[in-house]
């Protein structure tokens, strides 16, 4: 028991997922599976009649993967990635100038009452 023959490992590695597993796999939030299916972009799932059960194949897995980077590699999906890059930017140099921003906080005078701690004036 608990080791594995070639034949199990094999049949493992080909075993469907979970969505949870299939998150982990991914390196994904479970949330952001659910985002990225009601979006249309998710894998296809297989789901078993009659019982909540919800299972992700690894053909659909490495189908999903093949679309996400068709998807990628697309005119409109690289206009977006530059919608998003001169959107932050933005955010950030608008934070930057404002008064509140820490770059602007004033530091606490501390330095001389530490100093005079250390010589023994202040307890």
């Amino acid at each position: 028991m608990g080791v594995l023959s070639e034949d199990t490992a094999a049949d493992h590695h080909e075993r469907a997922l979970t969505i949870r597993q299939f998150c982990i796999l991914e390196n994904m939030a479970v949330a952001t599976y659910y985002k990225m299916r009601r979006l249309g972009y998710g894998p296809d799932e297989m789901r078993v009649p009659g019982t909540a059960l919800v299972r992700i194949t690894q053909q659909a897995r490495r189908d999903w993967y093949a679309r996400i980077e068709q998807l990628s590699k697309s005119q409109a999906a690289q206009l977006e990635v530059a919608r998003r890059r001169a959107q932050t930017a933005a955010a950030g140099k608008r934070a930057a100038e404002s008064p509140l921003h820490v770059s602007k906080r004033r530091k606490a005078i501390r330095h001389g009452t530490r100093a005079r701690q250390l010589k023994g004036g202040v307890q």
